[in-house]
């Protein structure tokens, strides 16, 4: 497998993980640069992208809230 479709593979991914739970790799690059193991600017994309995923399943929850239940029983 030539190895940019291996970094591909991986970067996706670790994305589809920041995804599914932003809260999870929030800390873990919080712990690594607690750590040492990575610098201060490291990972400051996947950063972006979990405080993303953060602030959308915050909106998501304010939306299903606020629903009304007739709204909710009907899907």
């Amino acid at each position: 497998m030539p190895i940019n479709l291996y970094r591909r593979r991986i970067a996706a991914t670790v994305i589809q993980l920041t995804r599914d739970d932003p809260f999870l790799v929030k800390e873990v690059i919080a712990r690594l640069r607690e750590s040492g193991e990575i610098e201060a600017d490291d990972l400051v994309y996947l950063d972006r992208i979990a405080d993303r995923w953060i602030r959308i399943a915050k909106d998501n929850g304010r939306h299903a809230i606020s629903a009304p239940a007739s709204s909710a029983r009907a899907a």
